[in-house]
């Protein structure tokens, strides 16, 4: 990239083309093109750093003319094709509330016009932020603000004009006015587990523990019958008694368990699927849900 050269060393080179158009005998009309030269590259360079692109382009495309000293026209060539790679540019389109494109759109920008129809084509712009105004004949117009980054090439800028006579019509692409505001979640309501379920659950797990204990006592008593009363032996009636009432409490706790785990079970999905209604609240209230506490069922 060719550096920027000072105010004062733009001049410095146009006194010296000048001196030597004198000396060649140039007229005078080459003289003034000379300065025209040189006034447009330091314009260009003031304009530049102040971040006015598009200006500043015009200006280079007339000192990088074939007609300006070689010098100048070398610098402003290298000027120009570095602010090309920096200068933004946009592509506006637009479309009715059937999404039809429209051409027939006027674009201002900042106020000032930009567009008297839209053809699809790239828009050089200065960086920075800019209000872009669409207007349509029978259509409300659109405000849209952006913000322009320096080097943004053919940044896409759509908008979508309202149903004549519909509200939110100063609404921009980025909410368009045709599409309901978004929802907000609402939170989550907090998981409550039934009390019924948690007794009858409660139930369940005592009768299981009962059964593991009394069904592993009750074997290891039959088992040790087994082993010590044989054919010569009798054993006594009250430890055969007692061996039988542990099998059999564990049978009935087994079954209690799985009755229990089971009622439990079928409360735990049917109480939490339906929910205790809401309080009354009068028309047009807007009041949040609080859940009522559940009552364990009457026994």
């Amino acid at each position: 990239m060719t550096a920027w050269l000072p105010p004062a060393a733009l001049r410095a080179v146009a006194a010296a083309v000048l001196g030597a158009l004198g000396l060649g005998g140039a007229d005078a009309a080459a003289a003034d093109d000379a300065r025209a030269c040189v006034a447009a590259a330091d314009q260009a360079q003031q304009l530049r750093d102040e971040g006015k692109l598009k200006d500043a382009r015009q200006q280079m495309l007339v000192c990088a003319r074939d007609t300006c000293p070689a010098g100048v026209r070398k610098d402003c060539s290298g000027w120009l094709s570095a602010l090309d790679a920096s200068l933004p540019s946009i592509v506006v389109s637009a479309e009715d509330a059937s999404r039809r494109d429209l051409i027939q759109v006027r674009v201002l920008l900042d106020g000032k016009p930009l567009l008297s129809s839209l053809d699809g084509r790239a828009i050089p712009i200065d960086p920075g932020p800019h209000t872009l105004r669409f207007e349509a004949e029978g259509q409300t117009p659109i405000d849209q603000t952006v913000l322009i980054r320096e080097g943004e090439q053919r940044r896409s800028i759509s908008v979508r004009f309202p149903p004549p006579g519909a509200p939110g019509a100063s609404a921009t692409a980025a909410n368009p006015p045709d599409a309901a505001p978004p929802e907000s979640p609402r939170p989550p309501s907090p998981s409550r587990v039934p009390v019924a379920a948690i007794t009858v659950g409660a139930v369940g797990l005592v009768a299981l523990g009962s059964f593991a204990f009394f069904g592993i006592t009750g074997k290891n008593d039959l088992a040790n019958l087994h082993a010590t009363c044989g054919v010569t032996h009798t054993c006594a009636q009250s430890d055969v008694d007692a061996t039988r009432t542990r099998l059999i409490v564990a049978d009935v706790s087994l079954g209690v368990s799985v009755v229990a785990i089971g009622v439990a079970t079928v409360l735990f999905f049917t109480q939490r699927s339906h929910p205790p209604p809401k309080s009354s609240r009068r028309a047009g209230a807007t009041m949040p849900y609080e859940p009522q506490p559940m009552r364990p069922p009457s026994m």
